[in-house]
């Protein structure tokens, strides 16, 4: 089955994509465009004013001898700095190189190295990862910087260059813009070539797919060197005038007050974010005084029991007063993406009055493939094809199974310096994702799966991880699961393992409850009645033949995904059991 969006009038507003920012400036002008906290509060900067300081750092730039096709690292946290700095390098015609700011010197100094970068903008608190990758190994990298300091960058552009005019547009559509290296997951770090065309067509295919617009403000939360909050919360506002607040962090209860006193509209996360998000609402209920507390708790029994009966969802109109309460009344919508979200966070949300549309992107797309949309999203698939993209399923199985391919003008130009590896996923125009999905009758895309993933048994039958992965992540006795293949006892046939890392204090209190001791041996035997019994209802292939117990959390990428390589029953820190 082949899904095509309607190409029509999708072409972007501008050829180039720095030439974005005079866009939103003479379309937007000085309506707030990026904002910090500061100890007095939330601080603007306008769309005027964020190309004025565009062209001001591409002047320094230029005169610090920063030329075309050059790459240009940018390594940060979240802050408009970031934002100046990214389009400052593509207006020089050069190359941006955006950095995890969460890697270590070494893991920079690879990347740097492989791209030959000759410069990196870097704020503050990463100038020591950069000092030490140009001491050990790139001696003529040249740092800018984005606070005033030790190094000339940003507040020294806007001082010496405080009018200068845009740089003559250079190149083409076709260049190389963004260079992006990502490990996913899984495997190792390939450098992503994104032209200009590639993230101006995803852009406008987020905003004809999406509502939203000027009236709508974005915290930002997830880290802009990843695409899906570079593209969704930093170009695509940008494009259609809406604001964006930078958050101070990820602990909860900042989160919430930065929610509530930006007046964010949307959120962009991940699943973890929103189930710790959701987690902490539910604690300021519990914590309410009495009267509040019983109010929001049998609004929320109501709004729960109508939409169990007659599917109608009228949590947004039976929670206002919860909401406003909470100060999160200006929220009207959360998007989430990187990983399957699960459907009690999904309807958490819906019953509280807040619609959760799910989406899904790969880096090589720009990112966005797909997504649900604001009118009446459901759980368990994530939405049709962006406008503009066109996606297949290849080689469908009997029950429409097959490996995701997507077409379209957000496909990337290839992996860096990697033609072996561009070979193996563009062929004829598809980029073959490696993911496993199918298409539901309503044209919504379900993943199923990932290939590398897929456990294939002696007798043939293929197992896709994620189908079991679903049965047990509901579990409250289970806090994280990642099931894999294994080896048999005998260690001649693959067979399916989980992963497990345990609710322990729920255990606990169930051993005690019940007079046991609290021991190995009785979270072995738990998690193991455990996964049998929600196995059931699965093929006999499909179930689970040995659990391997964590003492810690799984390894995550920064955003919140769970890194499977490696897993083992043997790895450190685990023990096995098998299922009876």
């Amino acid at each position: 089955m082949t899904f095509v969006q309607p190409l029509s009038g999708l072409s972007p507003v501008v050829r180039l994509l720095p030439e974005l920012a005079d866009f939103a400036a003479r379309a937007y002008g000085d309506r707030p465009f990026l904002l910090r906290w500061t100890t007095s509060g939330w601080q603007a900067i306008s769309f005027s004013e964020f190309a004025r300081a565009v062209h001001s750092v591409a002047a320094l730039l230029e005169a610090e001898g920063v030329r075309a096709g050059d790459r240009v690292a940018l390594q940060s946290e979240n802050r408009p700095e970031w934002g100046m700095a990214y389009f400052a390098i593509l207006e020089v015609g050069a190359i941006v190189v955006p950095l995890d700011a969460q890697l270590r010197a070494h893991e920079v100094g690879e990347i740097l190295a492989t791209c030959e970068a000759t410069a990196c903008f870097v704020s503050a608190r990463q100038l020591q990862v950069l000092s030490e990758v140009r001491a050990s190994r790139l001696p003529g990298l040249r740092l800018f910087g984005l606070d005033a300091g030790a190094v000339p960058g940003v507040p020294e552009a806007l001082v010496r260059y405080p009018d200068a005019a845009p740089r003559a547009s250079r190149g083409r559509a076709g260049d190389l813009a963004v260079l992006i290296f990502t490990s996913g997951t899984t495997g190792q770090a390939k450098g992503v070539m994104l032209s200009h065309s590639n993230l101006l067509h995803n852009v406008e295919g987020v905003k004809r797919s999406f509502e939203f617009g000027p009236d709508d403000r974005l915290l930002s939360v997830l880290p802009l060197h990843h695409a899906f909050e570079s593209t969704g919360g930093f170009l695509s506002p940008l494009r259609v005038g809406a604001s964006v607040a930078y958050a101070r962090g990820l602990k909860s209860n900042e989160l919430r007050e930065d929610l509530r006193s930006s007046g964010a509209t949307i959120l962009l996360g991940v699943p973890l974010l929103y189930e710790k998000l959701l987690a902490a609402i539910q604690r300021g209920i519990a914590d309410a005084p009495w009267p509040r507390r019983m109010l929001a708790r049998a609004l929320l029994s109501l709004s729960r029991a109508i939409r169990v009966m007659t599917h109608a969802r009228l949590g947004r109109r039976l929670l206002r007063p919860v909401r406003s309460a909470a100060g999160l009344d200006s929220i009207r919508m959360f998007v989430s993406g990187a990983a399957p979200l699960p459907d009690e966070v999904f309807w958490g949300f819906i019953d509280l009055g807040w619609p959760v549309l799910e989406g899904y992107g790969l880096t090589e797309c720009s990112p966005v493939v797909a997504a649900d949309h604001p009118g009446h999203p459901r759980p368990g698939a994530i939405g049709t094809p962006l406008i503009g993209v066109e996606v297949r399923i290849h080689e469908p199985d009997a029950e429409g199974n097959g490996e995701i391919v997507v077409r379209g003008a957000n496909v990337m130009i290839g992996y860096y310096g990697n033609p072996v590896a561009t070979a193996e996923v563009l062929r004829d125009g598809w980029f073959f994702t490696g993911d496993l999905g199918k298409f539901e009758s309503d044209g919504r895309l379900r993943i199923t799966g990932r290939l590398k993933n897929m456990i294939a048994t002696a007798a043939g039958k293929k197992i896709y991880p994620e189908e079991v992965e679903v049965h047990l992540a509901n579990s409250p006795l289970i806090l994280e699961i990642v099931v894999a293949g294994g080896k048999d006892p005998r260690g001649e046939r693959e067979e399916v393992h989980a992963h497990v890392f345990p609710n322990l204090p729920l255990l606990e209190a169930q051993a005690r409850a019940a007079h046991q001791p609290f021991d190995d041996a009785y979270v072995e035997s738990r998690l193991r009645a455990e996964v049998d019994s929600r196995c059931q209802d699965l093929a006999p292939y499909k179930r689970v033949k040995r659990v391997v117990v964590r003492k810690q959390e799984f390894p995550k990428t920064t955003t919140g995904k769970i890194r499977r390589q490696g897993l083992s029953s043997e790895a450190a820190g685990v023990h096995a059991s098998a299922v009876a």
